[in-house]
């Protein structure tokens, strides 16, 4: 009997066929025996919040033994599929807040721009997650350093469920000698854009996670 499946991903915005590991394309062509069977994994990057579906379609051909076993004739060719609803929420939250420092560096005073970048990670998850990575990119004029445990080489923090931990950098405006002072991007409102939190992380199962923010700005002035 030669089986032949498919799988495809149905989420708010679209439906997107999915990748079979490894193929069963074995399956397909030579068939199975009675009592095989076959086996293989998807993968999907869940990056919509909402009702998803997987969608599971079969086939397969009925091949008909004679009774001296000693011939195959083919069968008809039957097919159905299941469907596999589960919903998608965001595993982490953040709330973000830019903090205006004063404009020296120890006794000296400059004209350069320098921020107190602070996130609070909530946990929404249903279990433990660790935070794996933190990446913040600057937009330029802005160069950032992290003030958080990876400074230390401390362990990586862990959240249980609801609970929120606190991480921040240091984002400084610099120029480069000799060279015009380079402009800052700012929004619509007047807001001067810092630039985009990255955040790794994995649950306590294994899953891997990563979440970024859009165009994080200082408070409008």
């Amino acid at each position: 009997m030669s089986v032949k499946v498919a799988a495809e991903m149905q989420t708010p915005s679209q439906t997107l066929p999915l990748q079979l590991h490894p193929e069963n394309e074995e399956a397909a062509r030579s068939g199975l025996i009675y009592a095989d069977s076959t086996q293989s994994i998807v993968r999907f990057d869940l990056r919509e919040e909402g009702s998803h579906t997987l969608i599971v379609s079969i086939s397969y051909n009925e091949s008909f033994q004679s009774a001296s076993d000693t011939a195959v004739s083919g069968g008809r060719i039957r097919s159905f599929r299941k469907l596999y609803q589960f919903p998608v929420g965001p595993c982490l939250s953040v709330r973000t807040k830019a903090t205006e420092l004063a404009l020296t560096t120890g006794n000296e005073k400059t004209t350069l721009d320098r921020y107190a970048l602070e996130a609070q990670l909530e946990n929404l998850a249903d279990g433990l997650i660790t935070i794996e990575k933190l990446l913040f990119e600057p937009r330029a004029p802005f160069s950032s350093t992290s003030i958080n445990w990876d400074v230390g080489h401390l362990d990586q923090p862990m959240i249980a469920q609801r609970e929120v931990t606190q991480v921040a950098f240091l984002i400084e405006e610099h120029e480069t000698s000799g060279l015009p002072r380079a402009k800052k991007e700012l929004t619509r409102d007047g807001r001067t854009i810092l630039g985009v939190l990255t955040i790794h992380w994995r649950s306590e199962l294994g899953q891997a996670g990563v979440l970024s923010t859009g165009w994080l700005t200082t408070r409008k002035k």
